[in-house]
């Protein structure tokens, strides 16, 4: 580590070039609308499942086995990682319409009423950090995401840098940001 260079910094890299080969190699993620952080299977469809290819199955497990060793959490289906009581990520499902390169996503994920959902890419799409517990949560991306707070009438969002120093606060819920720059943004805390 280089001399001044906080601990935090080291490990945002890491992060970055993990983001940046995960992407690399998962180009053809969509969001599956079918599930959400709270339902009660916390797996894909059936025909979502049969939908994956074996290759599209390793890549999927690989990028959850990537989440896992950054951020812990315990996988609790094959595209969803329990992060924290309250907490899930869920990962784009590769599309079976989608061939390699394709970058087209959907945004399917529904944001449910009292959670706070950060997205991995613009426009409500890719990976999803669902909060529905009060904490304050790792973000692991960098560059353009974007984020929905519909937790109660008010309630407002803390984004932090990497020193855990408040940078912005959001107007308060319901709001919403489809473009938002996760590059300075190392935590969030939802409430």
């Amino acid at each position: 580590m280089a001399f001044g260079e906080h601990p935090s910094q080291r490990r945002r890299a890491w992060v970055r070039g993990v983001v940046a080969a995960t992407v690399g190699l998962a180009a053809t993620l969509t969001m599956s609308g079918a599930a959400t952080a709270e339902s009660e299977s916390g797996a894909p469809t059936a025909s979502q499942a049969r939908e994956l290819s074996a290759a599209e199955a390793t890549t999927l497990q690989n990028r959850v086995d990537s989440y896992l060793a950054r951020l812990g959490g315990t996988q609790i289906a094959p595209d969803r990682i329990q992060l924290a009581k309250g907490v899930v990520l869920k990962l784009a499902l590769p599309t079976a319409a989608g061939g390699v390169g394709s970058a087209s996503r959907t945004a399917a994920y529904d944001c449910k009423y009292k959670h706070f959902c950060a997205y991995s890419e613009p426009y409500f799409t890719g990976d999803v950090i669902d909060m529905i517990a009060c904490a304050s949560y790792s973000i692991p991306w960098f560059g353009d995401g974007s984020w929905q707070n519909h937790q109660t009438l008010g309630t407002r969002a803390q984004f932090r840098d990497y020193q855990f120093i408040v940078r912005w606060t959001d107007s308060g819920a319901p709001t919403e940001d489809d473009v938002a720059d996760w590059s300075w943004v190392y935590y969030v805390t939802n409430c």
